[in-house]
């Protein structure tokens, strides 16, 4: 799980870094807009966002609109963090949908507190390999063959939730229904968090049908874009071949 920090200020980056690093977070750094869209795409497994306002290049607000317009992190959580606290840049920060703001100089508990509540209130679509190879007591190579099994999972599914896919209450079929349940398996022993809670919200209604492909949908795409992100990111990871 990884933490993208946009600011120009390498002292006040620095110092957000150490206070998140101390609890346990993983941090990455941009210091404009503008490199913080390039981290963002080279990130799989950004959870949380913590921009500064006044920067050179591209402004906090600006990036903060790219990246709502971007399908994967439409949904990202985004702290705004500024030194300027009057009330006509609170109200711009809510305008671009950040969900919270920062008063700078930073307060290490109110940080703390904000990013906690954040990431319980979002959940993850992949968690972080470090933590699910510690989770799951296993090496690279294992967590590898794991991914890319889950990956021929969400695959497999795919064209069957655009088939389903309808307005109607009409119940979903039998295959369907069982590949569901074992892509959610599965999700939950490799952290993918999000689809779970979808999952989870769905069948507590007593039975799927159609209406919920949509959603269902959208959050398959999810996860197949963050699958391919990990897979593309790690250039050793095992590939599935016709042999194995």
């Amino acid at each position: 799980m990884s933490i993208l920090i946009v600011e120009d200020n390498p002292v006040n980056a620095r110092l957000l870094s150490l206070m998140l690093s101390a609890q346990g977070y993983q941090t990455v750094v941009a210091r404009n807009g503008i490199e913080a869209l390039a981290a963002v795409s080279e990130t799989p497994d950004l959870q949380l966002i913590i921009t500064d306002y006044m920067m050179p290049e591209m402004d906090g607000f600006e990036f903060i609109v790219k990246v709502r317009a971007l399908p994967t992190f439409h949904h990202c959580p985004i702290l705004v963090a500024s030194a300027h606290t009057d009330l006509e840049t609170v109200k711009r920060a809510q305008s671009v949908q950040c969900d919270g703001f920062l008063a700078k100089p930073i307060d290490k508990t109110q940080l703390i507190k904000r990013v906690k509540q954040l990431l319980r209130t979002h959940p993850s679509v992949l968690l972080d390999k470090r933590i699910m190879m510690d989770r799951l007591d296993c090496g690279l190579e294992d967590y590898n063959a794991l991914i890319n099994d889950f990956a021929a999972q969400v695959g497999t599914i795919m064209p069957i939730v655009v088939l389903e896919q309808g307005d109607s209450d009409e119940p979903i079929s039998e295959n369907f229904k069982r590949l569901l349940k074992e892509l959610a398996e599965s999700a939950a022993t490799l952290g993918a968090d999000k689809f779970v809670l979808l999952y989870s919200a769905c069948v507590g209604g007593a039975r799927l049908t159609r209406s919920h492909c949509a959603e269902l949908r959208k959050a398959i795409q999810e996860l197949e874009m963050a699958l391919m992100a990990y897979t593309q990111s790690q250039p050793n990871a095992v590939k599935r071949t016709d042999a194995a």
